[in-house]
């Protein structure tokens, strides 16, 4: 098996995405395009791909990745070494491109209408997807000895499970919008916060109906800490945001290894789908994917 020879699409350019990119590109799969929508919602940006789709370029632990709007690009971002990142819909790049390989990874939790048609190979990160059926393999995502562990029967998948425990708290480590609106804010990546303590705010964007309704025109919401810590990861200043949504988290333990670097966690959710590529490899088509 040639990595080389084949074309690898992954959906979502967040920290796991990110770490499946960058684990398959040093392991030889070189050809590797990656989807993000136009305002990209991983809030750990420092080791995200996605914010390429903003700033142009990107890189990670060494491994680069550059925006592209024309498909017609993909290969000569290639030829160059990197990795190519595009807000394209996903029904056009599979129509153009015809990856091998289709990775859902936006970690949406639940099946959006991914199907094993898509690819020869389709491998699914996290809960909501059911492997045989929606795909071919789907990944653990949560942090614990099962992490990277692959399911590939027919019928196994992933429950819903709430977020690891880190010193005693799971999901008041997040930060989330509680309106729609526009997330702005002063803080950064690494900014040691308390609990209470305000880390930006969002806007609510209005109607005219809305205003007819006599809902206040400049009504902003504050996003606060709920623990103390420093801030893991957060949403880039005038980012749109729907209720609910997720801007940052917040990490009791204060500043580690990982604020600037891929997670022992994502790696090893990388080595997962690494795995289960490997084990799949005899679906892959031959000398059909070695055009350039």
């Amino acid at each position: 098996m040639d990595p080389s020879l084949y074309r690898i699409l992954i959906r979502g350019g967040g920290e796991l995405a990110s770490a499946t990119a960058h684990h398959l590109f040093r392991a030889g799969f070189t050809k590797i395009l990656i989807l993000e929508r136009r305002f990209p919602k991983a809030v750990r940006r420092s080791v995200c791909f996605s914010e390429a789709v903003l700033d142009g370029k990107a890189t990670v632990d060494g491994v680069t990745v550059i925006h592209i709007r024309d498909l017609a690009l993909i290969d000569e971002v290639h030829r160059q070494g990197m990795i190519a990142i595009t807000a394209t819909l996903v029904e056009k790049v599979i129509e153009q491109w015809h990856p091998d390989v289709f990775i859902e990874a936006t970690m949406l939790r639940q099946n959006w209408g991914l199907k094993r048609s898509m690819a020869p190979v389709v491998i699914a990160l996290g809960s909501g997807y059911t492997a045989g059926k929606d795909c071919h393999a789907v990944i653990d995502t949560v942090r614990g000895p099962k992490v990277g562990s692959v399911l590939e029967d027919t019928g196994e998948n992933l429950e819903n499970q709430p977020p690891a425990d880190i010193m005693g708290f799971t999901d008041e480590r997040a930060l989330k919008a509680v309106r729609d609106g526009i997330f702005f804010t002063q803080r950064h990546i690494g900014d040691q916060v308390e609990r209470g303590e305000r880390v930006g705010t969002v806007v609510s964007v209005f109607g005219i109906e809305d205003y007819r309704r006599g809902v206040p025109v400049d009504a902003s919401y504050a996003v606060t800490a709920r623990i103390g810590g420093v801030i893991r990861g957060l949403l880039r200043d005038g980012v749109p945001v729907k209720q609910g949504d997720r801007i940052g988290d917040v990490d009791p333990r204060g500043v580690t290894d990982d604020l600037d670097h891929l997670s022992d966690k994502s790696r090893r959710v990388a080595e997962g789908v690494h795995e289960a590529l490997v084990d799949m490899a005899h679906l892959l088509p031959q000398p059909a994917s070695t055009e350039a």
